[in-house]
């Protein structure tokens, strides 16, 4: 899985421990070796993701599996350890990335939208369950963002990008810098008393009502 793969660019001074996220043993090995080296949690992203695509009637279940494996019970796995070292800290915030993509309906991505919808309920609960030991839990929905993820759906047709231009109000996608600075805001003491919310970023996309837009309603610039 591309998630396992050893960074391109490593940062100088950063420690990183491969993982398997959909795999409890796993991400408590990951954990463990924070403990004994770090001795603490103070952010954790949920950030591991894939994308498979096809119909819901003949969708390979296999397939289901991974994805909300990937996603949903890799969110939960990393949540859960993250938590117990954020309760002896008495601090710590969880932002894990959710997507549009859990509270709009797009065709053929049934999976992904269940996990993703199912990450912003868990966020929830989670953030009532710490919020009196200083804990923070929130999410962030990104819109078509140029991934990883989003250039595989354009390569395979999946994703047509004038399609996507017409659909967003701001007619075009987010770069990965513009939703990274919501996780750091989410991270820092500026949220400090924001807890169990998701942070829609996606250029006005999933707010649209009126997808063809007669011209008397079409913004101008002059």
């Amino acid at each position: 899985m591309p998630d396992l793969n050893d960074p391109q660019a490593p940062i100088e001074g950063a420690r990183y421990v491969s993982c398997d996220v959909s795999d409890r043993a796993s991400v408590e090995a990951a954990f463990a070796s924070i403990h004994d080296t770090e001795g603490r949690v103070d952010v954790l992203v949920n950030n591991a993701g894939i994308q498979r695509v096809a119909l819901t009637d003949v969708l390979d279940p296999a397939i289901w599996d991974q994805v909300l494996g990937v996603h949903l019970s890799g969110t939960f796995h990393c949540s859960a350890l993250a938590l117990r070292m954020m309760k002896r800290q008495r601090s710590g915030s969880i932002i894990s990335i959710a997507s549009v993509a859990g509270m709009i309906a797009l065709p053929g991505r049934g999976p992904y939208s269940a996990a993703k919808a199912g990450i912003m309920s868990l966020t929830r609960v989670m953030a009532v369950e710490v919020a009196e030991l200083g804990i923070r839990v929130n999410a962030v929905a990104p819109g078509s963002t140029r991934t990883a993820l989003v250039e595989q759906g354009l390569r395979d047709g999946s994703i047509s990008l004038e399609g996507l231009h017409k659909e967003i109000p701001m007619g075009r996608l987010a770069v990965p810098d513009e939703i990274a600075k919501v996780v750091v805001f989410l991270a820092s003491d500026d949220a400090g008393y924001i807890t169990g919310q998701t942070i829609v970023v996606d250029g006005g996309w999933s707010i649209l009502g009126i997808h063809e837009r007669p011209e008397w309603l079409t913004a101008r610039a002059d």
